[in-house]
């Protein structure tokens, strides 16, 4: 009986190792589609942090050519204000209007992604600013991750 539940086990374990189809995703080979134009429309600083981060996962050798239009639309509001009708926290958000154009089949592609964002005013203004920088910045890894999850859905 031992020995069965030891062939049993040993066998196992070799199924569940062997199964293991861990790859890389920013390796060379998943690279599967090629940036030939990028146009982005919105505020230039977040345009640019943007393309560039789009632009590592380009493979110049992929068949998928396609071109991205982008537009932004970056909004700041009022969140809390407190009882002397001072700003306590605002709220950032940044949607992305995504056109994917294959540029072989003539293939048009529109998605829609939006994040938001709260920070709080310090009493310091550099803190302040601070804060906002880190949720901007926040918001565009959110953007540039979706977008780049769903290029990577779509050429596979």
């Amino acid at each position: 009986m031992n020995k069965i539940k030891s062939i049993a086990l040993v066998s196992l374990i070799l199924l569940f190792t062997s199964s293991c189809t861990y790859q890389n995703i920013n390796s060379k080979n998943q690279k599967k589609f090629h940036i030939q134009e990028f146009v982005i429309a919105g505020d230039n600083r977040t345009s640019f942090i943007i393309q560039k981060k789009i632009q590592r996962f380009s493979n110049e050798d992929s068949n998928n050519k396609i071109k991205l239009s982008l537009e932004l639309n970056e909004n700041k509001t009022i969140q809390e204000k407190n009882i002397q009708n001072k700003v306590t926290k605002y709220n950032v958000s940044l949607s992305a209007n995504l056109k994917i154009i294959e540029l072989n089949s003539a293939k048009e592609i529109k998605r829609t992604f939006s994040a938001k964002r709260d920070y709080k005013v310090e009493d310091n203004y550099s803190a302040t600013v601070n804060n906002s920088k880190e949720a901007k910045n926040s918001l565009i890894d959110i953007i540039v991750n979706e977008i780049l999850d769903q290029l990577r859905i779509y050429y596979r």
